[in-house]
């Protein structure tokens, strides 16, 4: 049992108290007419909780991150005295989500809603950096800080196809949410010189002016943030305890996102998203057959992107494959539960290859912990 917080109404499955923690970590390259750069993020994935208040009946709340801002990339251009300025951009921080919701089932068919409070902050940094030590360079930070609430709802239908397989049906809608934000700036000068690092290496560094040019913290301006409408659908067929397959369909209606009111040059992202999963004997004890209890998972992901350079929609690809370990099992009457450590190792690439325009490449590596239990249990003898 694991808390999927995307589809609310999956909540009316769970059977045990469901603890999961994780963190990840994200190497993401980016390259522009030739030009890269590559940057390293590691966060915590998030925490949730969830349990059954009754049969069919499931509540879960928890925080998990809703999106992230990291790049980095800069042009070049040559001087009339033959030094060099390097335009550089950008951007970090991103938005969490704290959730509380609830799923109900009844007759096979299931509905949830997640409540959601959003908050966060984004950051745009730009540099004009120059080699020449006669000019100035100068570094302009742009802060939102930003928070609001919204909901995303589900519906689920699972039903058996005969004695050994499953099938289940299920979409999620997110509507278009608009967020608060508080927007400063604030730039100053700074100097580049040589350092050493721990290796014993001469790389260059920059020396920041404490004194600022401009801050505008203590007279921020209220704006919004419109965060797109999500659609999600998809089903699985499988035979309980023993594999799946799955395939779902995506759409972010990101053409509407808005940040303070400027336009933005999005277009509407679609995905289709194949996967599958096998545990070759969930029964298996003994070391020498611990390997049989594993769950292998793999998924496949193929779609258009939000991102649009010179007028073209960049497309996007990525697999993922994943183990689930087993830790030790427990019994409650006909009912066998367990915990379980999950490491999953993912690529994406967003672009088409062509060297002028944006390619971007990202390994993801997730290391969670989900824990089950059998809370609430009702004594038999006093």
């Amino acid at each position: 049992n694991q808390i999927n917080p995307l589809n609310p109404a999956s909540y009316s499955d769970i059977k045990f108290t469901i603890a999961e923690v994780g963190v990840f970590s994200s190497t993401n390259k980016y390259e522009l007419n030739g030009l890269s750069d590559t940057k390293n993020h590691t966060n915590l994935s998030g925490f949730t909780l969830g349990f059954p208040l009754k049969n069919n009946w499931g509540i879960a709340f928890g925080i998990t991150p809703y999106s992230k801002q990291n790049y980095s990339y800069y042009i070049s251009e040559q001087l009339v005295d033959l030094s060099s300025v390097q335009y550089i951009y950008e951007g970090n921080g991103g938005i969490s989500n704290v959730f509380l919701g609830t799923g109900y089932k009844y007759k096979g068919i299931s509905l949830g809603i997640n409540g959601t409070f959003l908050f966060g902050r984004l950051e745009k940094v730009s540099k004009v950096k120059y080699s020449n030590d006669e000019f100035n360079s100068v570094r302009f930070q742009n802060f939102s800080n930003l928070k609001g609430f919204g909901y995303n709802s589900g519906i689920q239908y699972e039903t058996n196809l005969n004695e050994d397989l499953f099938i289940k049906i299920g979409g999620s809608l997110k509507l278009q949410s608009k967020l608060k934000t508080s927007n400063y700036e604030r730039s100053n000068y700074f100097t580049t010189t040589k350092v050493l690092n721990s290796n014993n290496e001469e790389v260059s560094a920059e020396i920041h002016e404490t004194t600022t040019i401009t801050d505008t913290e203590n007279a921020s301006i209220k704006g919004n943030i419109t965060l797109p409408k999500n659609i999600q659908f998809g089903f699985t067929i499988g035979k309980k305890n023993y594999w799946t397959l799955s395939a779902e369909l995506a759409f972010s209606e990101w053409e509407k996102f808005a940040l303070n009111s400027y336009d933005n040059e999005l277009k509407n992202s679609n995905k289709i998203i194949i996967g599958g999963s096998i545990t070759p004997n969930n029964q298996a004890l003994g070391k020498e057959n611990y390997w049989k209890s594993i769950q292998y998972n793999c998924g496949l992901k193929y779609g258009l992107s939000e991102v649009v350079y010179n007028n073209t929609q960049l497309p996007e690809y990525g697999i993922n494959i994943g183990l689930s370990l087993p830790l030790r099992k427990f019994k409650y009457e006909t009912e066998t539960f367990g915990s379980m450590i999950n490491i999953g190792l993912g690529y994406m690439h967003r672009g088409d290859g062509d060297v002028s325009k944006i390619n971007e490449d990202y390994i993801n590596l997730n290391l969670s912990i989900t824990l089950n239990d059998k809370w609430f249990i009702k004594r038999k003898f006093n």
